[in-house]
């Protein structure tokens, strides 16, 4: 009797926390749709919640604040794409296609995942955190091709600032419909010669597919 009673206890809990675990994914989720939406600072608690269909109150089992939650989805996104650079650098040596992938993946997702899109768009603005893991990983990555000889930008922070300021413009003007699939190529050229690329080389680096296990990983439409 002692083992049933203790075995129907453990079951208690067990389901306590699955659906624990459950509800604080749904937050986490409708987050994230909410601040693609709204934005984060314009997003408020009761957004979420409503969005999640779940409790006001409920919402504080699991955080102290709207940017705790916002932590979270940050944190979802910056180790995606540390992952996404990881897949990049060991499928990649030269270090000027491997940017040249990385910034064509930003722009592609975005447009086969509008909700990761818009989450950036917002978040680059209203999340110093993200905009300042994408500047450093952004400069990581020129100065490794500064470093093999292949950019030779005179200011490594001012290339970097012009670059992700024309990535987040050119993801919303696609995002909004107001350039196609093709502005990606165009914009990642152009960044590839203010780096110091020659214009028919920085074409073709663009012009490469990006690597199958990159769009297996992302769930991209494999593009020519």
């Amino acid at each position: 009797m002692a083992r049933q009673t203790a075995a129907v206890m453990d079951g208690k809990i067990d389901r306590a926390e699955r659906n624990r675990r459950a509800t604080r994914a749904k937050l986490i989720d409708a987050a994230e749709r909410v601040m693609a939406n709204k934005g984060v600072d314009g997003t408020t608690i009761a957004d979420i919640t409503g969005e999640a269909d779940v409790a006001t109150g409920s919402f504080y089992n699991h955080f102290k604040s709207k940017s705790d939650v916002a932590e979270v989805v940050f944190l979802r996104h910056a180790e995606e794409q540390a992952r996404v650079n990881e897949v990049i650098f060991a499928h990649e040596r030269d270090p000027a296609q491997a940017v040249c992938y990385i910034q064509k993946q930003f722009l592609t997702r975005a447009l086969a995942d509008p909700l990761w899109g818009w989450f950036v768009v917002h978040a680059t603005t209203d999340m110093r955190q993200l905009a300042s893991a994408f500047t450093r990983s952004a400069t990581e990555h020129i100065e490794r091709g500064q470093a093999a000889g292949r950019f030779n930008s005179p200011c490594v922070d001012a290339a970097v600032r012009i670059i992700l300021l024309a990535l987040i413009g050119a993801m919303r003007d696609m995002l909004e419909g107001k350039r196609d699939a093709s502005w990606a190529d165009s914009i990642v050229q152009s960044l590839l010669q203010m780096l110091g690329i020659p214009a028919g080389e920085a074409r073709a680096l663009v012009a490469v597919p990006l690597p199958d296990d990159l769009i297996a990983l992302l769930d991209l439409p494999h593009t020519a």
